[in-house]
């Protein structure tokens, strides 16, 4: 026992004290502040104190929700992918740009038979490379034409960056590079 400011109080009366005060702490329910709209939500769902549990159906319900999503999405990405193409092809176009080292000039050889999907071998005339990877290419060519072209209104020398091959084994590595070394000497010149 133990004597505070004129009381006496038992050990045992102060654990039975600090279990009763964390017992209704674990179980009270948490209301959730009113949302805008006028609507409350009510929830024990607590991970913390280790409450993971969801129904079946809402387990399902959340599954059907991110599978929906993201094939919106990707659906929705390719679409946009496949305009991109078109749209920097006709730039490329309009700049006389060759990009026929983009595709294919002949069917290529393949079985007759494959052991996942419907793969079949490219044909003549179909991208050598994915869309995302065609894009990309395609947009630096035309962005480095239009470098290229207010290089030389500006009076800046271009020919050896133009006829520079920076890595042998990697033409998109290349063209990157003939990008970014016109962009450096128009900020140089100050005209970036």
């Amino acid at each position: 026992m133990a004597a505070v400011a004129g009381f006496t109080v038992s050990a045992r009366a102060c654990v039975t004290a600090a279990r009763q005060t964390s017992i209704a702490r674990k179980s009270t329910v948490v209301v959730a502040p009113p949302a805008r709209r006028g609507s409350s939500v009510v929830t024990n769902f607590n991970p913390a104190a280790g409450d993971f549990s969801v129904t079946l159906s809402q387990g399902v319900g959340a599954g059907v929700a991110v599978v929906a999503a993201r094939v919106v999405l990707f659906s929705l990405a390719k679409a946009g992918i496949g305009k991109n193409v078109e749209k920097w092809s006709a730039k490329c176009a309009e700049y006389g740009i060759d990009c026929s080292d983009l595709y294919h000039t002949e069917d290529q050889p393949g079985d007759a038979w494959y052991l996942i999907g419907d793969w079949k071998p490219a044909k003549a005339g179909e991208p050598k490379h994915s869309d995302t990877t065609l894009v990309g290419i395609l947009t630096t060519r035309a962005k480095t034409h239009e470098l290229v072209n207010e290089c030389e209104s500006n009076g800046i020398s271009t020919s050896d960056v133009v006829a520079a091959t920076y890595r042998p084994d990697n033409f998109i590595s290349n063209e990157k590079a003939r990008f970014n070394e016109l962009t450096k000497r128009l900020k140089e010149a100050g005209l970036r």
